[in-house]
């Protein structure tokens, strides 16, 4: 019996979570379809995260990790690959940001 309600709350949960995540895409695309010229530049910026997703996973190496280790833990070198490809934009953002900080600091000195 505690094995079903579990199950039971796991699927509303699941149910409830796609539901939520439906309604989350269909809000934001709405309102971005609302005014297009408005949403120009968060278009560009979805875009370009678009292609910095791509470039990671073409340069992302699924063959880093001795095939033992696969076979230990059960992954595939294309779960290696995601793995990789998840990572790679994490570094790209880190230092695009911390150069968006140092210029931004740098031309606020500037102007003073």
């Amino acid at each position: 019996m505690e094995n079903t309600l579990i199950n039971i709350g796991m699927y509303i949960t699941y149910i409830l979570a796609v539901v939520a995540i439906a309604a989350m895409l269909f809000f934001s695309l709405m309102h971005i379809f609302a005014d297009l010229k408005k949403q120009k530049t968060t278009l560009i910026g979805l875009g370009a995260l678009v292609v910095i997703f791509i470039i990671s996973y073409i340069i992302a190496s699924g063959t880093d990790v001795p095939q033992e280790l696969f076979d230990k833990v059960g992954l595939s070198s294309g779960t290696s690959k995601l793995i990789g490809a998840s990572l790679i934009p994490v570094y790209i953002l880190g230092v695009l940001s911390v150069l968006a900080i140092i210029y931004s600091e740098v031309s606020r000195a500037f102007k003073k």
